[in-house]
């Protein structure tokens, strides 16, 4: 269907596609909690942007959301770990990301760094051990982690409120996972635009919509990205884009942007009507996911679900009284409880067991190929 009781935040577009089945979908939270089915979501007619409205309904339930945020619980506020392939390890993203930063940009010995959507300091830890000598601060929509983030070395301020009533002169602005909680994502931008020295660079992690499903579920994020949709954004807010990534970190977006220069050269973008198939088939993927984890349960033994982050609790959120375990390769989670669940290391699931892998099919495979064993069937959901 169409709706155009609102523009798209990415183009300005004002016909939207609405996705009809969408709302019988259950949803998690971006800090991992499971919620309840519900919502909307719309594609723009014009450039295919995936978002969605911020309506009454939509502000009500990210009130809620915020009101009681806690990122990376299921770690003790560690977060996650992801594979770098340039050392052939996992490693904490936020280090993964300073290294790729520092070679595309170089990066000092002293400057003045501010993390917007900080949460409890991730980012502003990890470039404390790499760059000592910089300023570090941080700013969030309230002060719930600021004794943590004043113990970090380098703190220098704390701020709330509007992003034009910071002070200028940042010589790297990062958001890590925060541009896509923006009702205006163009605003936020051109706001922090004008908060960069003149050699400065804004640094924007996002996930890639693209590429996961998953990211349509989340009821908080209100843009799903993709490279285009990143980049054509931060041109509208008069940013210059030397860098749009999709292989600095699996299944996300990495942005460099300037205060003015031209945009990266992209492939030629999807029409709307073939983003709008795309979306399309993921949603479908989706409802097929909650399928396969039901027959896999109905077939006997001991049901578990691979991962402990937002794919992992949003199927838990929908058959969670038939799961026994979770499975996770991170040793910060391996071996606690996550929902009155026991997180196991691989080594550790029992024989007869089901391991379900809530993951897209080529990282299924790619686990279900590392970790099979005789005695434990891990199960990939039908290929996307």
């Amino acid at each position: 269907m169409t709706n155009i009781a609102q523009s798209c935040r990415i183009c300005g577009g004002l016909e939207l596609h609405e996705f009809s089945d969408y709302p019988s979908l259950s949803r998690v939270t971006s800090d991992c909690k499971a919620f309840p089915a519900g919502g909307r979501l719309m594609a723009c007619l014009s450039c295919g942007a995936v978002q969605k409205p911020t309506d009454a309904a939509w502000q009500k339930e990210a009130h809620g959301i915020y009101e009681n945020y806690q990122p990376y619980f299921q770690s003790g506020g560690v977060e996650q770990a992801v594979f770098d392939a340039a050392v052939g390890r996992p490693r904490l993203r936020s280090n993964v990301i300073i290294d790729k930063l520092a070679a595309a940009r170089g990066l000092g010995d002293e400057g003045a760094l501010i993390d917007v959507g900080c949460g409890n300091g991730v980012m502003l830890k990890a470039f404390a051990q790499a760059r000592p000598g910089w300023r570090l601060n941080g700013h969030e929509l309230s002060d719930l982690h600021l004794a943590e983030l004043k113990a970090i070395p380098g703190f220098d301020r704390f701020y709330t409120g509007s992003l034009n009533e910071l002070p200028g002169g940042f010589d790297v602005i990062t958001m890590m996972h925060a541009l896509e909680h923006f009702v205006d994502p163009r605003e936020g931008l051109m706001a922090l635009r004008d908060k960069l020295s003149d050699t400065g660079c804004l640094f924007v992690e996002v996930p890639n919509a693209a590429v996961t499903p998953f990211d349509l579920l989340i009821a908080d994020h209100v843009s799903h990205f993709t490279r285009h949709h990143l980049a054509m954004v931060a041109k509208r807010a008069g940013l210059g884009v030397p860098v749009v990534a999709d292989d600095w970190v699996t299944k996300e977006l990495s942005m460099i942007a300037t205060r003015s220069g031209p945009v990266a050269t992209l492939p030629p973008m999807p029409s709307a009507r073939e983003a709008i198939e795309r979306v399309q088939g993921q949603l479908d993927w989706l409802h097929a996911v909650v399928a396969g984890a039901r027959r896999a349960i109905a077939g006997g033994g001991k049901f578990g679900i691979f991962g402990s982050s937002v794919a992992a609790m949003w199927l838990f959120g929908v058959v969670g009284d038939d799961v026994s375990f979770f499975v996770d390769e991170d040793p910060s989670r391996s071996g606690a409880e996550f929902l009155g669940r026991p997180i196991l290391p691989p080594d550790a699931v029992a024989d007869g067991s089901i391991v379900y892998l809530t993951l897209i099919t080529p990282v299924a495979k790619a686990v279900a190929s590392r970790l099979q064993r005789p005695g434990v069937s891990y199960l990939m959901p039908a290929a996307a």
